[in-house]
């Protein structure tokens, strides 16, 4: 048998309870939940950094963002050789991607690949030899190939677009102006499988990085889903943000849309969390937040389906055997939560990514509440392919740990936030039960006990009652902030005693399912 491949399957903004098999009693994804059944499902998997860009700088890496020069949405992410697609093209793998990458300004990603571009044909873009890009949202995607084949599909394309309808009072809610057929999750899903195609004439492995821009806002998608769910069956989302909960200031100054309260390095009040589209958001009702989430889960259907045919492909391939898939979001939405839409802020249904995985040697049936983080995945995947991590590689291989839920190797993961348009640094360290965000330079933080107030409404950080926990949280932190920095040097003799990693702690409270 030949070495095994890899198919990564990535959406963008995709809460972890948007699925059956992470418990949305509503929305149906029957050919996710299968995937789950087949594999490992990871109900606490958090992300590093709560928007696209260095949360897939991270993911790809198995790195902090920040030890990456990858600290915010807008940036130039720089090539690194630890770049997981550069690993696996180095040990023989074809590697490519079909969709969004988002590794740079979305509008500067083709050319950016095109001057990759080498004499035979194929480029070089962090490691992906062949690359079909898709990027943007909505009715608005677009890509080297894929704009010229709508405008083709849809001569009245702009006249179309012109014509949306919105749907409620939330901006960007509307029915899908185009033709069903012409939809970016379609169309990616079709090169991707023509992408496995080509992959199996081939005599060697393959890893395939296929990643769709929805369910991203804005909120839109062709009928039948549209219609599918009732929004008056769409639970209603948590209270809004109010200073009874002690929440950051600068959260509610966003649900309140004025200028947060801290200043820019310019000296100019900052305008906006990254991520969190700046509008008066006290003015959108529950039923609004419903009919968003009704489309949203049109959208996650229209997802399943395509997901759904490239696995298909796989299947028909006679791949399926011999290929880890692998499903994760970069980060969730609040949708509606808390008053808001988008992300940015440090709440649960932004940091938590439904992560899948299913491969030889994987147990099937498996869920574990134990908690991991994106940058687990790279550093994963190569143990399970039995290839070198690079040096300084700061994610920990989680292939121990589902085999065998006592050799979990972490208890708590770190998720950044460098952003420069509000002027805040936030660093958040969440446990199984607690999660504790420092915001630097700042004299408030956030304790919650996840435990007793899952809806993180009660903030603890001023309570004396805590104060313990909270220092040890603190203190938790900052070995992890300390195991955070680059570690990579050049060296040419290897160290004599392993690069630590992450600051390890006694395991508690980790819950594993598996079939016998």
């Amino acid at each position: 048998m030949t070495r095994p491949n890899v198919l990564m399957v990535l959406v963008d903004e995709m809460r972890a309870d948007a699925l059956g098999c992470f418990g949305n009693p509503v929305t149906q994804t029957p050919r996710l939940d299968a995937l789950a059944s087949a594999g490992a499902r990871l109900t606490r998997c958090f992300v590093p950094q709560p928007t696209c860009t260095p949360c897939r700088a991270g993911l790809l890496t198995g790195c902090h963002p920040s030890a990456l020069r990858s600290r915010m949405v807008g940036c130039r992410t720089p090539d690194d050789p630890r770049f997981l697609p550069r690993v696996l093209a180095e040990a023989g793998y074809h590697t490519a991607s079909v969709g969004k990458i988002h590794l740079v300004p979305q509008r500067e990603e083709a050319a950016a690949v095109e001057a990759t571009r080498r004499g035979d044909g194929t480029v070089d873009y962090f490691g992906f030899r062949d690359v079909e890009l898709v990027n943007g949202h909505g009715d608005f995607c677009f890509g080297p190939r894929y704009t010229p084949w709508l405008r083709a599909q849809t001569p009245d394309l702009d006249e179309r677009r012109a014509s949306r309808e919105p749907l409620c009072e939330v901006p960007g809610c509307y029915r899908w102006p185009l033709p069903p057929e012409t939809h970016a999750s379609r169309y990616i899903a079709d090169r991707a499988v023509a992408a496995l195609r080509d992959a199996a004439a081939r005599d060697q492995p393959f890893f395939l990085h296929c990643s769709f821009p929805d369910p991203h806002h804005p909120f839109t998608v062709p009928e039948p889903y549209a219609s599918r769910y009732d929004p008056d069956a769409m639970p209603d989302p948590l209270p809004p943000i109010t200073e009874s909960t002690d929440p950051p200031p600068v959260g509610l100054d966003a649900y309140h849309g004025r200028g947060a309260r801290v200043r820019r390095a310019d000296g100019k009040p900052a305008s906006r969390i990254i991520g969190t589209p700046p509008h008066d958001y006290t003015r959108y009702t529950p039923r609004d937040w419903r009919i968003v989430r009704a489309v949203t889960a049109g959208m996650v259907s229209l997802l399943d389906d395509c997901i759904g045919q490239v696995l298909d492909a796989l299947e028909a391939l006679g791949l399926t055997d011999n290929t880890y898939v692998v499903f994760a979001s970069d980060h969730g939405d609040y949708l509606g939560d808390y008053g808001l839409f988008g992300k940015g802020l440090h709440y649960d249904c932004v940091l938590r990514s439904p992560m899948i995985l299913r491969g030889p040697g994987v147990p099937a049936q498996a869920e574990t509440d134990a908690v991991a983080s994106l940058i687990d995945l790279a550093p994963t995947l190569l143990d399970y392919l039995g290839i070198d991590e690079p040096e300084a590689m700061q994610g920990l291989s989680l292939r121990a740990g589902l085999a065998d839920p006592y050799a979990w190797p972490r208890d708590a993961a770190m998720t950044e936030n460098d952003d420069d348009m509000a002027g805040v640094r936030m660093r958040t360290l969440t446990t199984r039960r607690w999660k504790l965000t420092r915001y630097a330079g700042l004299d408030y933080g956030e304790l919650y006990d996840r435990d007793a107030d899952p809806a993180e409404r009660r903030n603890l950080w001023r309570d004396p009652a805590y104060a313990d926990t909270r220092a040890r949280l603190t203190e938790a932190l900052a070995d992890h902030m300390l195991c955070a920095i680059d570690g990579s040097n050049g060296r040419v003799q290897p160290p004599a005693l392993s690069v630590v990693k992450h600051a390890p702690r006694a395991l508690r409270d980790v819950v594993f399912h598996a079939a016998p």
